[in-house]
């Protein structure tokens, strides 16, 4: 028997630490252009590793971080297109409550980088519906704190 770890370890290793090092960037009040561009790619990393290695769960939770990272610098057209990636994989694999509430908060988002927007109240309000199907109050009230800070114009 080896102790060496098998490649699908390796892949979940990558992706899980990539994942919470772009949180931390994400959450960073100020970010230098260089931890920007780090940002971007640590969350693209962390979505790749998990092609390999992850399910459609995993991947979903992915491409909503790459749309988040993307929303956060105002980069609408890879926010949108990443966020609804997140909305089809959720709807391809039948996922509610958490998951696709949180699809369409990532949708939601992407549209609040553009000025005079009215999609964004569209995506918020179906996300919004989409909480009544979260049964965990805290996973609840942290979408809903979410979408509370999605700028409305």
């Amino acid at each position: 028997m080896s102790d060496k770890p098998s490649k699908e370890e390796i892949h979940k290793y990558f992706a899980s630490n990539l994942f919470n090092s772009t949180w931390d960037l994400i959450d960073k009040p100020e970010r230098t252009e260089d931890e920007e561009f780090n940002m971007i790619h640590s969350a693209h990393a962390s979505l790749y590793h998990w092609t390999q290695a992850g399910g459609p769960e995993q991947i979903y939770v992915g491409e909503w971080q790459v749309s988040r990272v993307y929303s956060v610098l105002k980069m609408f057209d890879s926010g949108f297109k990443h966020g609804l990636r997140s909305l089809k994989i959720c709807q391809d694999n039948k996922f509610t409550g958490f998951n696709l509430a949180y699809a369409y908060e990532a949708v939601a988002r992407a549209y609040s980088t553009i000025p005079d927007n009215e999609k964004v109240k569209e995506f918020i309000n179906k996300a919004k519906e989409e909480s009544s199907n979260i049964e965990e109050a805290d996973s609840k009230k942290m979408l809903l704190d979410d979408l509370e800070n999605i700028p409305v114009k």
